[in-house]
């Protein structure tokens, strides 16, 4: 049976709120919304935790070590996204290759592990919530990591937002003589020995990331993504397609889903979308997360000659696409996947926003759709993405 979709307004008629839209695409597809509430307490909280931390601890003043002076680094990405773990992984690259004979750590949660850049000597695991549930294993782990004595820390978030929990780590494990390096943002230079300033003119993330090495005289090392992804499951992907009666086929992957409603299309455009990728000899895929099923039903139901996927976890995910032909993608983790598995990719952007986490790849295209009715948006980049070649 066919999932609810978002009702359509009768011509002429009210058009709903955009509140309204974002409601009916959570509640089909399991998006969550963004709540103001929710941000004033977590701004409120972060600026109480600063005003101490600034009290408690001096600025950092270490000089920076020439490059063939340094013999072990630590990477912080706390971020638990998958896709902005991949993100990362150009800066790296770029550091692996720049200081060959340097240790390379980085300390991220459970999906930057799952990430497997081929550059990180030892992934250390991060657990913020072990702060407040088990305080003594997150003090063993900061002193532990104050015991590696790093030559340099570098904070690896997002230029655009001060995340106070990388911060206060950098500035606990960075010892007396260790260079600490990371976007010059809200109260982040308090923290950090050498502080750097965001270029404006480099509104894509990966080259934003790249900003890092200035600080250590490095060149970036191109601006493709690294995944070890997906090749320990191929084997289970490849029985997925052949289950799927799909083995040998051009499967294009789809994915509609994405954390926020605000990032999401209804599943008649998505089905318009498959039906083009059909016309164009390819066999659509869609794929789901948690409680993206009903969303991804409604869409196979609109598109005759698209297959809805079984639940998959990551890694079989990223198997399937190191199998495909093409990935379309809304603005989220997977889209990001599909491009470090090295996959024409198309993005779906919904916020004008494509510039900053698209991708300068020529396998990557961007669709900025502003209605409903923009599948042909889509399937332009697709040809693009795939070189004009179809399949």
């Amino acid at each position: 049976m066919a999932a609810p979709t978002p009702p359509s307004p009768a011509p002429g008629g009210p058009q709903p709120s955009r509140a309204d839209q974002l409601a009916a695409r959570a509640k089909l597809g399991g998006g969550v919304g963004r709540g103001p509430i929710g941000d004033f307490f977590r701004a409120l909280g972060r600026g109480v935790t600063l005003f101490l931390a600034n009290l408690a601890f001096p600025r950092p003043r270490a000089e920076m070590p020439p490059p063939t002076a340094i013999r072990k680094l630590l990477v912080i990405r706390v971020d638990e996204r998958v896709g902005n773990q991949l993100l990362t992984t150009p800066l790296l690259r770029a550091l692996k290759l720049g200081l060959p004979d340097a240790q390379l750590h980085l300390l991220a949660p459970r999906q930057g592990h799952a990430v497997a850049s081929p550059h990180v000597d030892r992934a250390i695991r991060w657990q913020k919530r072990d702060a407040f549930r088990a305080p003594l294993r997150f003090l063993d782990l900061l002193l532990a990591l104050r015991r590696e004595r790093y030559d340099v820390v570098v904070e690896a978030g997002h230029w655009s937002a001060f995340s106070l929990t990388a911060s206060l780590v950098a500035r606990l494990v960075a010892t007396r003589r260790g260079a600490s390096i990371g976007h010059d943002r809200g109260g982040s230079a308090r923290f950090l020995s050498h502080p750097v300033p965001h270029d404006p003119a480099d509104v894509s993330e990966v080259p934003a990331k790249l900003e890092l090495l200035l600080p250590l005289g490095l060149p970036a090392r191109g601006l493709e993504l690294d995944t070890g992804l997906g090749m320990a499951s191929l084997h289970d992907g490849d029985a997925l397609l052949a289950r799927a009666r799909l083995d040998g086929k051009p499967v294009a992957i789809v994915n509609p889903g994405a954390r926020f409603a605000d990032r999401r299309w209804p599943p008649q455009s998505y089905g318009a979308v498959c039906r083009g990728l059909v016309e164009r000899g390819l066999a659509p895929l869609v794929v789901w997360g948690p409680g993206e099923e009903p969303l991804a039903r409604a869409i196979v139901d609109f598109a005759p000659g698209a297959t809805l996927a079984p639940p998959t976890d990551l890694g079989v995910l990223a198997a399937l696409m190191r199998r495909a032909r093409l990935v379309v993608s809304n603005n989220s983790g997977p889209m990001h996947l599909g491009v470090a598995v090295h996959v024409p990719t198309v993005g779906v952007f919904f916020r004008g926003d494509s510039a900053r986490w698209g991708h300068r790849l020529p396998t990557f295209a961007a669709a900025e759709v502003r209605g409903d009715d923009q599948a042909t948006l889509v399937l332009e980049a697709v040809d693009r993405a795939m070189g004009g070649s179809g399949i």
